[in-house]
């Protein structure tokens, strides 16, 4: 099942209703486990959930609902408790809270809304923004149901993990009741929830750095062994769609580009981290460490390259001149155990079998982004191949928040 964004767009307030403007206004971005559909859950007949002040439990699922004036009848907000996926700083963590559901505006005559889109049946466009509204309907009854088009974020189950994408859909928001006013009015608007602020995004949990760290093994401290691609991939596309698939595989990449791939914009880092993979430092510009003074070695460790707590130099040189930047920037050096001598020009099978016949639990695995192993085939093949010898690979298990994590959370 995909989850989906729950969007809540309010109209405007007071005595406007026969204004044909609507305020939007977003509410967040969630991704609900009970809102895949259009139709909002169905209440019992126990309790109108939609429009009974306080908090209820129906068909098994917790609800709350308040209400407050608005023109000459009364607005109620409805929520339900879920877990969602929330979007936040460039990554996407589960939260446990009140989702919002629907906004009801209770009984009143139809000749209050008059040229309102949320009371006029049929495809309304506004600011932007496409409704559509059904009224006097077996499901809406006497009264009107609109919705709207509106472009929401899809988290699909993959492995051990989700893969996020942007999706097109029309999503339930409100309701508009037609009828006398009610004479309970003022009790209604009584009652509030006990507290509206959800919690924020929880801090990144990250294990600790390696006690004994190994140059070639890095920060991956378990004993699943990690693939890692340096320099920069084909293109960005090329990039993204690689990244997606090792996602959906449930394997965690470590990749660690030159500054100026990124520069050039081939590759995102954020889009990387929030598909549940590590970026690392490779330089900017690729040179010999070994080569360059010391201030030339800090000056290479910088932006636009990834400025973190790991790093590669360039083709495994290093010195004790270099040692020393590293360790002046906060970096600890990553070399591998596995060259697998990609840039040669190996084909797909070549680089997948020399990965499955040599890598040994908890190596690194040197590949390069611009090459034949960096494909969903080609990792799905490595998985599969070294889960045959008894080998994991590094799991990906979410968004990597940290820019500088401590290690990999393999």
């Amino acid at each position: 099942m995909a989850l989906r964004s729950t969007v809540e767009q309010q109209p405007p307030g007071g005595h406007i209703m026969r204004r044909i403007r609507v305020v939007l206004s977003t509410l967040f971005l969630a991704i609900a486990l009970v809102t895949s559909g259009l139709s909002a859950p169905v209440a019992s007949a126990e309790v109108d959930v939609y429009t009974t002040p306080g908090e209820h439990t129906v068909n098994g699922r917790q609800w709350r609902t308040w209400c407050e004036p608005y023109s000459q009848t009364v607005r109620c907000r409805t929520e339900i408790w879920a877990t969602t996926v929330i979007r936040s700083g460039g990554s996407y963590y589960n939260r446990t809270w009140w989702t919002f559901n629907n906004l009801t505006y209770l009984s009143s005559p139809p000749s209050l809304w008059v040229g309102n889109p949320l009371a006029s049946p049929g495809e309304h466009r506004l600011s932007g923004r496409t409704w559509e509204t059904e009224c006097y309907t077996p499901r809406t009854g006497n009264g009107c149901r609109a919705y709207l088009w509106t472009d929401v974020v899809a988290a699909h189950k993959s492995g051990s993990g989700y893969r996020y994408q942007s999706e097109r859909t029309l999503v339930f928001n409100n309701i508009v009741q037609f009828g006398a006013l009610r004479t309970d009015l003022a009790e209604l608007v009584k009652w509030r929830p006990k507290n509206t602020t959800p919690p924020g995004p929880p801090s990144p949990s990250q294990p600790p750095a390696p006690a004994n760290y190994n140059i070639s093994k890095g920060p991956n401290s378990t004993n699943r062994v990690t693939l890692t691609f340096d320099d920069c991939p084909k293109s960005l596309s090329a990039f993204k769609t690689t990244v997606l698939a090792a996602e959906e595989a449930g394997i965690a990449l470590a990749v660690l580009p030159t500054g100026d791939c990124i520069r050039a914009g081939k590759i995102d880092t954020s889009f990387a981290r929030e598909h549940g993979h590590y970026v690392f430092n490779h330089s900017i510009s690729h040179p010999d460490l070994t080569t360059l003074s010391y201030a030339g070695v800090v000056k290479q460790l910088g932006a636009p390259g990834v400025v973190t707590t790991y790093g590669r130099p360039p083709y495994g040189a290093w010195n004790s001149t270099v040692k020393k930047a590293y360790d002046a920037v906060g970096m600890k050096i990553w070399i591998w155990n596995v060259d697998t001598n990609d840039w040669k020009g190996k084909s797909q099978s070549e680089v997948v079998n020399y990965v499955v016949a040599n890598a040994k639990a908890g190596n690194s695995v040197l590949m390069h982004m611009q090459w034949n192993g960096f494909s969903g085939s080609a990792l799905r093949a490595m998985k599969s191949g070294l889960a045959a010898k008894g080998i994991s690979v590094c799991r990906n298990q979410g968004a990597t928040t940290p820019v500088k994590p401590a290690a990999m959370n393999c």
